[in-house]
């Protein structure tokens, strides 16, 4: 029987114009009545996700954010794993050296960058939603919980690759997109998150249902016992997952949690 389902949002959850599908709260009522909890689980900060759901709902819900760097349940916090000050200083320093990676800076008071086009600020607005330009990434003062990294001539094939081989023994550098990566504390994903949310509520692995798209849902997907590759997700995610959704366009979500978790009868 599942009593947890954790799902990403960006690419997952939300369309590709990042509505969530039309059911959402119907099933989240549903879902309720059955005493099963629903996770929301981002690479985005808390700010830049909680506000997508109305008041009578957001407490309603729990959050993976940070890619595990910050858990909330029944509306608190309840674990944080902030990144230590002299790595995320050496970090900002070695990015410079690598040439071509803009830094977002994810942290207690907002989402903070350098000045820069026009078009870079629409794409972070499309994310998260109090984001700050600052003219040294070094002189922010705040609790700072995630780095999100955007490498133009590909994450995958270039940005991971330069920044493990200096922080890969140190830090979890995740790609979460084409063009972005998610750069948390050593030891800290989604799945590590998800493993203390199902400690704290007793919960087995065998019981959680999880949906995910990308590279940075892979530990996640794997600490579930029904895991979900959403059909746009990329083939390395499909390798590892149990079902296949339809796609976030098509409210995949959703329809497999009608199926599965509610019981309904798909024709």
């Amino acid at each position: 029987m599942i009593k947890l389902i954790a799902s990403d949002m960006d690419g997952t959850l939300l369309d590709d114009k990042k509505q969530l599908p039309p059911d959402f709260y119907e099933v989240i009522d549903r879902l309720d009545e059955k005493g099963i909890k629903f996770v929301v689980s981002s690479g985005r900060t808390y700010a830049a996700v909680g506000h997508l759901f109305p008041e009578e709902y957001r407490t309603r819900l729990d959050y993976i954010c940070d890619n595990g760097a910050y858990i909330m349940h029944g509306g608190k916090p309840i674990h944080i794993t902030p990144l230590d000050r002299a790595t995320f200083e050496e970090f900002v320093q070695a990015a410079e050296r690598i040439g071509g990676l803009k830094l977002l800076v994810c942290a207690e008071g907002g989402t903070y960058h350098l000045p820069d086009s026009e078009d870079f600020n629409r794409e972070v607005a499309k994310f998260y939603k109090n984001h700050i330009e600052c003219d040294d990434l070094l002189s922010i003062k705040d609790t700072i919980y995630k780095l999100a990294v955007c490498d133009m001539q590909g994450a995958q094939e270039r940005g991971k690759p330069a920044l493990d081989a200096i922080f890969g023994d140190r830090l979890n550098i995740q790609v979460s997109g084409v063009i972005w990566m998610d750069v948390m504390a050593g030891g800290i994903s989604k799945g590590s998150a998800l493993k203390k949310m199902c400690e704290l509520l007793g919960i087995d692995k065998s019981e959680v249902m999880a949906f995910g798209d990308y590279y940075n849902d892979t530990d996640m997907l794997l600490n579930a016992g029904m895991s979900f590759a959403m059909e746009n997700g990329n083939d390395y995610i499909k390798s590892i997952c149990t079902h296949r959704a339809e796609s976030n366009n098509s409210g995949g979500v959703t329809k497999a949690i009608k199926q599965y978790a509610l019981g309904e009868v798909t024709v």
